[in-house]
């Protein structure tokens, strides 16, 4: 643990036409508690943005110089600019976050980045997200997809599982960030960060940080989604892990079962329809073709603002 000072903090932000909520984030986090650590900088990568996020973005500068933009009229992807915001962020902590979420809390940022500092084994700490429930009918059998998901997942003990990196809202050590370069021709970059840290034990999960982000709510999103290649087999990430790969997204029976039961106790409407659902998409996720671009299909109904009141 630091003891002579405290650590420093840069927030890192990856944008493509957030003007929905980008200015409720940075508000949100303009309103951080800062009792552990100090904010250095909140930067902000647009990847070729049309909308009007840089305008929203650029309003909020003229008083919060601590916020910086970074434009570039190029899209190339969420991890070529997370690569970027590693290589370029030079604080003890970076802290990487999606635009489409709410912060609940202000004292998220403190909970996250405890972690890290009370941890020197720890290498990145995942936050906790909360998917809120869209009004349509297939929205809310979504959304009850996911919660039975979640029910599984946080079930393994420790919550030590890729399966609970999201990359919504995630903290890295400096000193970690700044030695992953995320390659270029891998089709899951996202799982290559989780196992750089977990080659040392070094994920952890935080469930006191907690975030909010809508649910999607049509099913041509949720087959965007299921397209993309997250989660899914990389033949070069294999060549670089070896078995390891084969484990990674292994979960015991038990957990399943728990979360389906914790499911249908929570939500007895929807959970036999969020079960149907699931094997339907799991079917048809076979007949997708992956998308393999690193510039991803948007899905656009979960890009709606969100705020959060404490």
């Amino acid at each position: 643990m630091k003891n002579k000072s405290k650590y420093t903090v840069t927030i890192g932000i990856p944008v493509y036409n957030e003007e929905a909520n980008i200015d409720n984030l940075l508000i949100s986090l303009l309103n951080q508690k800062c009792g552990n650590f100090v904010l250095r900088e909140i930067s902000i990568y647009s990847d070729g943005s049309t909308d009007k996020t840089h305008e929203k973005i650029e309003t909020l500068i003229q008083k919060n110089p601590i916020i910086k933009l970074k434009k570039d009229r190029q899209r190339k992807g969420k991890y070529f600019r997370v690569n970027q915001i590693f290589r370029e962020c030079k604080s003890d902590i970076i802290v990487v976050l999606d635009a489409d979420i709410a912060l609940v809390g202000n004292r998220f940022l403190e909970k996250l980045v405890g972690v890290l500092i009370a941890d020197d084994n720890a290498k990145m700490v995942a936050a906790h997200q909360i998917p809120l429930r869209p009004d349509n009918f297939i929205g809310k059998v979504i959304h009850a997809s996911f919660v039975l998901w979640d029910f599984v997942r946080l079930s393994i003990p420790n919550h030590n599982s890729a399966l609970n990196f999201f990359g919504s809202a995630t903290a890295y050590r400096g000193s970690f960030a700044q030695s992953v370069v995320i390659p270029t021709f891998l089709s899951d970059p996202h799982l290559f960060i989780y196992l750089m840290a977990d080659k040392t034990n070094g994920f952890r999960y935080c469930r006191s940080a907690e975030i909010l982000q809508w649910s999607i709510a049509t099913l041509s999103d949720l087959e965007k989604l299921l397209r993309r290649t997250i989660g899914k087999k990389d033949e070069k990430l294999e060549k670089m892990f070896g078995d390891k790969i084969k484990k990674v997204y292994f979960i015991p029976w038990q957990y399943k079962l728990i979360g389906i039961l914790k499911t249908f106790i929570r939500l007895p409407f929807y959970a036999p329809l969020a079960l149907l659902l699931n094997l339907i998409m799991l079917k048809r996720a076979a007949f997708l073709k992956p998308d393999t671009s690193p510039i991803w299909d948007i899905v656009t109904s979960t890009k709606k603002p969100i705020k959060y009141e404490k």
